[in-house]
């Protein structure tokens, strides 16, 4: 059962701009996720299950484990600042 859904899935396949651009500031849960060089990293493109609220996203989280759905979950705008080196 889902929860806290902000926004619910059309089953459409979108790009990573895309999604951010349609859930600003939130967490994805996304399916059929396709990665830029299969990097296992960054998403080119995917399925949303659904947008989560910060204060939503563990207890959707929770929901989705327990009733066996795995999916994987990214934030569209980081919060943690800049986290890398680029040259």
């Amino acid at each position: 059962m889902v929860i806290y859904m902000e926004m619910i899935s059309t089953g459409q396949r979108l790009t990573w701009e895309q999604i951010r651009a349609s859930y600003p500031d939130q967490w994805v849960a996304l399916t059929d996720v396709k990665y830029m060089d299969d990097d296992e990293i960054n998403v080119e493109s995917a399925v949303v299950v659904c947008g989560m609220s910060d204060s939503d996203y563990t207890r959707q989280r929770l929901e989705f484990m327990k009733a066996g759905r795995m999916y994987d979950y990214e934030r569209t705008e980081d919060t943690r600042g800049f986290v890398g080196v680029t040259i």
